[in-house]
């Protein structure tokens, strides 16, 4: 199934099976003012970012490749958990020049290039495979598995006219090596966990959003994975879910309150997830060119808590995590 139906609109709500295809090109886009728009001003509403976050025992590795449009951006870090030492890079595009990204949930292809670093993304039945090299030398290679656990797979309307799409999936193997801030070459193993965020469409001009991401094996040796979000894909739905050995659970709606500046709690609204978020050493972007602008941080975190689902209590106690906070002027 293509995303966009013959109508020129797309489906909404979550799906059993990815699309096959998202035509965006065949989406009819209007204006609030009811002007059909296409062409470049079209393109410029369009946005699309893939992320991954690899976590192996105390190293936590980010990487994105953002399409906004006006810009493509680029980023890779490796955060050691017990020495805080930290090896990132970065970099932004104008009118995304050296940006390739395609959306397209089955096969696709997507790299990111300057100042001697390049990332790579594909995917191909069932498998991603992501490479960052840095003036040609191989800084980081896996190959993630993503058969055997469920797809978040919805789409969401916003604004006036436009809609979302994301793709998520967490507790995901992995097989591969990075290259840590000593040169050191670390191999990833049977209890590296993956999760990938891949999103694209018309989102509104103007938003912000709260998303907290956590993937770990508990005490039963249970695969355990959640995806939490606020201000974002509500509008039919909720994006927020828990995996357990693959298995996807749609959780409630749920609030985020920060109550320090190192600790935030998160409760569902039917009372069955409370978790206490503490915070660490985030990465933090400001930008605000006054008709464009992005205010955006990513802690490095650790949860504890419970969530109840069904007939099982699923405990959380100081595991790895990432919390985010964006606003978006795009």
């Amino acid at each position: 199934m293509d995303l966009i139906q013959q109508n020129g609109q797309p489906r909404y709500g979550r799906f059993k099976q990815l699309p096959t295809s998202i035509q965006y090109h065949h989406y009819q886009y209007k204006s609030p003012y009811g002007d059909v728009l296409s062409g470049w001003r079209k393109r410029l509403k369009y946005k699309k970012f893939k992320f991954c976050c690899i976590q192996h025992e105390h190293y936590t590795i980010g990487l994105a490749i953002v399409d906004i449009a006006w810009a493509g951006h680029g980023f890779v870090y490796i955060y050691n958990h017990l020495t805080g030492e930290v090896l990132e890079w970065d970099a932004i595009s104008f009118l995304a020049r050296h940006t390739v990204l395609d959306e397209q949930p089955l096969f696709n292809h997507s790299h990111f290039h300057k100042a001697g670093y390049q990332l790579d993304i594909q995917h191909a039945n069932g498998v991603r495979y992501i490479r960052v090299t840095k003036y040609g030398e191989l800084r980081l290679s896996a190959r993630i598995f993503c058969a055997g656990t469920d797809p978040l797979s919805m789409c969401s309307p916003n604004g006036i006219n436009g809609w979302t799409y994301t793709q998520k999936l967490t507790t995901l193997g992995c097989e591969g090596f990075f290259i840590n801030k000593q040169g050191q070459t670390i191999q990833f193993h049977d209890k590296t966990f993956v999760s990938l965020d891949d999103t694209c469409g018309f989102l509104r001009p103007e938003t912000a959003w709260f998303w907290l991401s956590c993937n770990f094996w508990d005490a039963q040796n249970k695969r355990v994975g959640i995806n939490l979000a606020s201000g974002v894909n509500e509008s039919f739905g909720n994006e927020n879910c828990l995996w357990v050995n693959g298995r996807l659970y749609p959780l409630a709606d749920v609030l985020f309150e920060q109550q320090s500046d190192n600790q935030w709690n998160i409760v569902s609204l039917d009372q069955s997830l409370n978790l206490t978020v503490t915070t660490g050493w985030r990465r933090y972007e400001n930008l605000n060119l006054r008709l464009v602008g992005s205010q955006f941080s990513q802690w490095q975190a650790k949860v504890s808590g419970t969530i109840v689902q069904d007939d099982q209590e699923i405990v959380f106690l100081n595991e790895y995590a990432l919390l985010e906070q964006h606003y978006a002027k795009w």
